[in-house]
Formats: C-alpha cells, sequence, structure tokens
C-alpha cells in the first residue's frame, strides 16, 4: 500500500502599532509526501510536463513553485487543487482519511499502480 499525504501550514502574521494588535492575516502552504519516493518523481514530472514547477521550501515551511496549467483549472487554483487532482485522477489514488485537526489529507493505492500519464507513456 502506498501513501500520499497532503500537508496543510497554516502562518499567521500579526501587524501590532504601540502594543495595540491592528491585523491578522494567514497564509496556508501545502506540500505532498509519499511513502514511496519514485511516486514524488512522477507528481514533480507531471507538473513540469504541464509548464510548472514543484519546490517546497523546508526551512519555511511554504511552497514557492509555480502552478501547472492544467486545463481544468482556470481562475481560482490552489497547490491543494492540483495535488487533490493529481493524486485522484492521474495518480491512481483514493481517499482514506483526514488528518485531524484537518491538517491534510491521507491517500492510498495499491503498490502495483502507476500513474496513468506514465502508463500512457505521456
Amino acid at each position: 500500500m502506498i501513501t500520499a499525504k497532503i500537508i496543510r501550514h497554516r502562518h499567521k502574521y500579526h501587524h501590532y502599532m504601540n502594543d495595540d494588535l491592528k491585523e491578522v492575516t494567514e497564509e496556508t502552504f501545502f506540500k505532498i509526501v509519499f511513502s514511496d519516493p519514485a511516486e514524488m518523481e512522477l507528481f514533480k514530472a507531471w507538473i513540469a510536463k504541464h509548464d510548472g514547477e514543484y519546490n517546497y521550501n523546508k526551512e519555511l515551511s511554504k511552497q514557492e513553485g509555480k502552478f501547472p496549467k492544467v486545463p481544468m483549472f482556470h481562475d481560482e487554483i490552489c497547490w491543494c487543487d492540483i495535488m487533490t487532482y493529481y493524486l485522484l485522477h492521474v495518480a491512481g489514488f483514493s481517499f482514506h482519511s483526514v488528518i485531524e485537526p484537518y491538517k491534510g489529507e491521507v491517500y492510498v493505492k495499491d503498490g502495483v499502480a502507476k500513474a496513468k500519464d506514465e502508463v500512457a507513456g505521456e
């Protein structure tokens, strides 16, 4: 069984003036983790094939890559959309569970399945 996890990292920024809290903003970044390193290489290749780059900055826990151009995503796009689409519709994973308290999801597939793009030779 191969697992993939989409993990959310939330970063909060507080803006103070004279010890008075004026603003709180939050940014959410996503990373994907596979139990099989070969799956990560397939994911990165699929992103590159669609003119994107998966580049996760481990030190800052944030995504610095470039969104791939995937036809079904036109307006608002997020890395969680791209990752979920890839896992469910390209790589043959299925949803397994949520990481509580909602910090991501876990997806699984048997170890014999291959990414559809790889099988099709695309």
